[in-house]
């Protein structure tokens, strides 16, 4: 499959929850509570990009992955992280629009909750969640024959002393 690269399509909010972050105490730390969302992210990534292609043909491009800061706590500093995987589907021949229309059942039988379509500027997107797990298909008729895939976990909140390097983490760029 093609290699990883970041596309714009980017969902809003931090994740469930009144303020949308997670309680760090909830997890043993901070930190493998990131590594953990980061396998999460990353393993739903692969599945939807896998049904996605199955439901639609073609193959997968312009994707990518890595930690993303929250609530900013400064200028260039973030209290709370989380992680990110993105991409799309370049659909193959065939494939009839509105493609959004065959990601529902990918979703739900990857585990989503009962997808939401929502409009967005010069097309629609298809969001659900798992276990934090945030996940969207997006389609933009008249851009191309492609589908946006996102997903995103919750935000962790960061110790103080431990923002910096998540900041400036440099994370591998997952392989779907």
């Amino acid at each position: 499959m093609a290699g990883w690269v970041l596309v714009a399509a980017v969902l809003s909010g931090c994740g469930a929850g009144g303020d949308g972050v997670d309680d760090p105490d909830s997890s043993p730390t901070a930190n493998a509570a990131l590594e953990q969302q980061r396998e999460d992210v990353r393993a739903a990534a692969a599945e939807l990009v896998t049904g996605a292609i199955g439901a639609l043909g073609g193959r997968s491009s312009h994707t990518g992955g890595g930690f993303d800061g929250c609530a900013s706590a400064g200028v260039d500093e973030f209290g709370s992280f989380r992680y990110r995987a993105s991409g799309r589907v370049d659909v193959g021949p065939g494939a009839v629009r509105p493609y959004l229309d065959a990601l529902g059942p990918v979703l739900t039988a990857a585990g989503f909750d009962e997808p939401a379509l929502r409009e967005r500027p010069g097309g629609q997107t298809l969001q659900a969640e798992r276990d934090g797990v945030s996940a969207a298909f997006s389609e933009l008729p008249g851009n191309g024959d492609y589908v946006l895939v996102n997903l995103q976990g919750p935000c962790v909140e960061v110790p103080e002393s431990d923002r910096d390097t998540w900041l400036r983490r440099q994370d591998p760029t997952p392989y779907l």
